[in-house]
């Protein structure tokens, strides 16, 4: 194999790699925002909390 080759391959592992973390990205975007904020104890209410950290 050239060196030719062998470099094409290494670039596009790399840019696949990154197109795949951006997809995952694009498609995921309220799973990771609704579990790391606890509710605003200022705007949620006593008997909604339970429903807005679930």
């Amino acid at each position: 194999m050239t060196t030719r080759i062998l470099m094409f391959g290494v670039f596009g592992i790399v840019v696949g790699s990154i197109l795949s973390i951006l997809v995952v990205q694009h498609f995921d975007q309220d799973g990771g925002s609704r579990s790391t904020h606890p509710p605003d104890p200022l705007v949620v209410t006593p008997e909604n909390a339970a429903e807005k950290t679930q």
